[in-house]
């Protein structure tokens, strides 16, 4: 898989592939993450594994698009279901429905 980047929309396959990638990143983070930084942003890079986190997601956005300025990403509000970039549901339970892949890409 290749780094989505800006200039150009992703196929369903694409976004679901990155948004597959990038939850297998935030899974074994969940529980330190939950634990401190509940209602943040976290915004992955499904790549390299890059991360970083902020209290809105362009924070979270812009932490690391200094690193990255052309790839698209992949962000989740920590403890919730939405995620950022892709589109979501706003339930707080922490946990994603059985069965949905990742909604339409948001730019």
């Amino acid at each position: 898989m290749e780094a989505l980047t800006t200039d150009r929309l992703a196929t369903r396959q694409e976004i679901d592939a990155y948004g597959d990638a990038a939850e297998k990143i935030y899974e074994p983070l969940r529980p330190e993450l939950e634990a401190k930084h509940w209602g943040k942003y976290i915004t992955i890079h499904p790549i390299t594994g890059d991360y970083a986190i902020g209290r809105t997601l362009d924070s979270a956005d812009k932490k690391l698009r200094k690193k990255y300025p052309e790839v698209s990403f992949f962000t989740i509000r920590i403890g919730y279901r939405a995620v950022g970039h892709f589109g979501g549901t706003g339930a707080s339970d922490g946990k994603r429905p059985k069965g949905g892949k990742h909604a339409q890409r948001q730019n």
